[in-house]
């Protein structure tokens, strides 16, 4: 909204903020059934009643409610979806039923939506692009023995950067979702001046995902005159060993397989009574919940060739293209003699538990004199919400996850009873292969777990811990949680007053409100963090210098609670104008203040240590002590209605943004170490901090017309600027906005005499999805989209309405590019989706 993402956005459900199961504030919008939502209300300009927390906006999604309807009501659907990438029709139903009795005195409603839904998505994804000052190339002594015959690390010779592909990786992921949701609502009209509503929602989804993904690694790409160079200093072609008799590449297959199981409800008690004429009163309480359960339910199981024949990468923009000096050693023949060279490499369990709880209640009181007054109305309140979201981290141990990499290469695995297959991706990815081993997850851990002495050279030193981490975890792969999970408390009290007044400008009525909403946040941040206590310089050997290096020393090894406290407070003006020119022309303008809050992964209190010298001392970590981005908005809007569904309008806007939060590395002093010199408690550290600002323009242009015959279109555009860019020659620039971009949407549609069509195309132009990724801070951009709906339907006069929808009818793909467009970082391939069903309404 406005340019921002959904960090920036504040959604609420009736007026309530939901609790949402991941890990940020960002509400999973894809754990609410479509069919349980009425209306949605957007709210691009701020007003001193409305919840803060929306910087770009706020959404307000409203459910259906008994006295919504005249008596009985009934509303049902069936579906099929079929996914054009799996071929799967899937089913999903929903109903309604609502009714009021005793004289609409009281009301129930009742709703239950069901989905089944399966996908295939092909991806190809670049690990990150490098430095090749930081991933340098390489020389080979003697190539045909691999890495055993002597290499040495090389630079590129040239003056400025150069940049390359880290690892390739492609595959197909397989997606099943089930979800099954509820709505509950019981009304009651006591008095014709009072209405009591009690409601619940409930959502339970599910979501697995497979994924079977080959790898070519470029951990050694060679020192070659294939090679070549662009103008920005981008290796567009890398030799990979692709010389005769070079044996240094190797292939991973692999399959991971995540689990989402998701549940949410939101409910509460609702009051409005109009006590008198002249004055209102609405008072809600409400609880959310918000479960993610996934202690170590996903699984990744990698089998690789080492010490392979090599290959040409090529990079021109788009999906690169490979040229292998053999293609039989990058996915033999099942049963062929070269599976033989197949080894085990890593397997291990990871997730992530979320539980997000919301208390809420909130008072709203609304005075309008009947008496002519300036004033027209009066609103003052206040609102009190307090969350709290825990975040468990679930991981294998690292010894038990990597105990045959490099412990146990030359270990031949059980090829016949692991590997079950070839998956072929055709021609999907053009001129990069796709083909992948299909692995038995049980058969590789069977084998992993059958002779652990021998599988992990247990005579060394490396190959003993790993096996006792392994004895000592249940002779398993078990996850166990780790020490950066985190709870987060949050405790915000809000109060506003708000008068709004309705008077003429020469004969033109104006409407004006303005108002102020005080909020007053404190936090407490708990957590597990490693606490260092001292430093002392490490032991020399006899007769050598005195060692740089400083040994760290922690009160506990495994982790030390810790919890941290913050608050502040913030005063949010507001100020609305409408000024109608004519019956048909319109005058907006807006002023206010928003906010947003930090992340809560960035509020979590941990601190780690990295290197530790005499002369240099670093760490990094989160900070519990960040405050909002604070946000000055200008509005202002012409609109033109020149006909019953007729508009015209354009409208302006600016954002001053403060106090964004950018990851900053400034000297820290940590006063509790014990240390030799008083000078080693200064660490350099990298953290989060508030320090920029940024401002963002815009310029939103929308058009709806319909003609007498039937036919209308409806067009929107919004110019997007924003001082916070990033250009693709600023190597050195550390802060920008992600996310902006421009955005435009066309529709042309037939609605008459019981039929509908509908075509829709939705585009948006380039934009920056990340300013830092991978080890070389190098940025991601999402390229240009552009996706075309459409939609049929024919009502029967007897309530049944047949349809046929269609999503992404032309296939269109979603490609990630670096600084420059053709340094590719990855390519994602939904498909299309078509929906077919029937309606009932009665």
């Amino acid at each position: 909204m406005r340019g921002l993402g959904p960090d920036f956005s504040a959604v609420l459900i009736n007026g309530r903020t939901p609790a949402s199961e991941n890990e940020e504030r960002a509400f999973s919008f894809d754990t609410i059934a479509s069919e349980l939502v009425r209306t949605v209300d957007v709210f691009k300009t701020s007003n001193a009643g409305l919840k803060e927390g929306g910087l770009g906006g706020t959404i307000n999604i409203v459910t259906a409610r008994p006295f919504d309807f005249d008596g009985f009501h009934f509303a049902g659907s069936l579906k099929g979806m079929y996914e054009e990438n799996s071929g799967d029709t899937s089913p999903q139903g929903s109903f309604i039923v609502s009714n009021t009795f005793n004289d609409d005195m009281f009301g129930v409603l009742a709703s239950v939506t069901y989905q089944e839904r399966s996908t295939d998505k092909y991806t190809v994804t670049n690990e990150h692009i490098s430095k090749t000052t930081e991933e340098p190339f390489l020389t080979f002594t003697n190539p045909s023995q691999g890495w055993a015959g002597g290499y040495a690390y090389s630079g590129d010779g040239l003056e400025e950067d150069t940049y390359r592909i880290q690892n390739l990786y492609r595959g197909v992921t397989n997606e099943t979702r089930e979800r099954i949701g509820g709505n509950l609502v019981f009304q009651m009209r006591p008095t014709d001046d009072l209405v009591l509503t009690a409601d619940v929602i409930h959502s339970k989804y599910d979501t697995s995902t497979s994924q079977y993904w080959t790898g070519s690694y470029l951990w050694a790409p060679t020192l070659s005159p294939l090679n070549q160079v662009d103008e920005h200093g981008f290796y567009n072609v890398i030799n990979h060993g692709y010389d005769e008799g070079y044996n240094i590449s190797g292939y991973a297959h692999a399959l991971t397989t995540t689990e989402r199981p998701t549940e949410s409800t939101v409910g509460g008690f609702n009051a409005e009574w109009n006590i008198t004429d002249e004055w209102r009163l609405v008072a809600d309480v409400s609880v959310s919940e918000a479960v993610l359960d996934n202690r170590g339910l996903d699984r990744m199981y990698i089998l690789e060739f080492l010490d392979r024949p090599g290959y040409l990468l090529t990079s021109n923009g788009g999906i690169p293209t490979i040229e292998y000096a053999d293609p039989a050693a990058v996915v033999p023949e099942m049963g062929s003699a070269n599976m033989q060279d197949l080894r085990a490499r890593l397997t291990s369990n990871d997730g992530i538990y979320n539980k997000a709880k919301n208390h809420e209640f909130k008072l709203d009181v609304e005075w309008k004199p009947l008496e002519d007054s300036y004033l027209s109305a009066v609103r003052f309140g206040a609102n009190n919400t307090v969350a709290e979201k825990a975040t468990e981290y679930w991981a294998t141990p690292d010894l038990i996850r990597r105990m045959y990499h490099g412990l146990a290469t030359q270990q031949e695995i059980d090829y016949n009873n692991i590997v079950t297959g070839v998956l072929s991706s055709g021609d999907v990815f053009g001129g990069l292969d796709g083909d992948v081993y299909m692995i038995d997850p049980v058969a590789y851990r069977n084998w992993m777990a059958e002779n652990i002495d021998g599988r992990t050279r247990a005579d060394t030193p490396a190959g003993i811990a790993s096996k006792e981490a392994f004895i000592a975890n249940g002779s398993s792969w078990d996850a166990v949680k780790s020490n950066d999970s985190y709870v987060i408390e949050e405790d915000v009290t809000s109060f506003y007053l708000e008068a709004a007044s309705d008077f003429a400008v020469m004969d033109m009525p104006l409407y004006v409100s303005g108002g102020v909403r005080y909020t007053s946040t404190e936090l407490t941040s708990t957590g597990t963090s490693q606490v260092l206590v001292g430093l002392e310089r490490e032991t020399s050997e006899p007769d050598q210098p005195p060692s740089p290096w400083l040994v760290q020393q922690f009160a506990d090894e495994a982790g030390t609670p810790i919890a941290m406290d913050n608050e502040y407070d913030n005063w949010l003006p507001s100020l609305n104008a409408r000024l109608e020119v004519t019956d048909e022309f319109y005058i907006r303008a807006a002023a206010s203040e928003t906010l947003t809050r930090p992340t809560l992964t960035a509020l979590a209190p941990y601190t780690s240590y990295g290197t530790t010298t005499i002369s240099t001392r670093t760490a990094r970590g989160n900070n519990p002590n960040l405050k909002p981005f604070v946000s000055r908005n200008y509005d202002l809007s012409f609109e033109y209605y020149y006909g019953d569904s007729n508009l015209v309008s354009v409208a302006f806007y600016r954002k001053e943004i403060e106090d964004f939060i950018v990851t900053m590395s400034l000297p820290e002093v940590f006063e509790g170490i014990e240390v030799e010199d008083p000078e080693w408690q200064t660490f350099m550290v990298t953290r989060p901090q508030n320090g920029e600002s940024a401002t963002i323009e815009g310029t939103e242009l929308n058009w709806a017309h319909v003609f007498d015959n039937g036919f209308g279109v409806a067009a929107n555009y919004t110019f997007v600027n924003s001082s916070a860019s990033l250009s693709a020659a600023g190597a050195t620039e550390t802060f920008a906005l992600p996310g902006i971009s421009d955005t435009g949407n066309a529709t042309l549609f037939y609605d008459k005499d019981g039929l509908q069509l509908r075509v829709a195309y939705n585009y948006r132009t380039p934009f920056l999805g990340r300013v830092f990724n991978g080890p070389s801070n190098e940025p991601v951009h999402y390229d240009e989209y552009g996706a075309v709906d459409v939609s049929a339907s024919y009502a029967l006069l007897n309530g049944i309405t047949f349809f046929v929808e269609g999503s992404n009818v032309t296939g269109e793909t979603v490609s990630r590019y670096g600084r420059y467009e053709n340094q590719f970082v990855g390519f994602e391939d939904t498909g299309a989706l078509y929906t077919f069903g029937v309606r009932a309404k009665f």
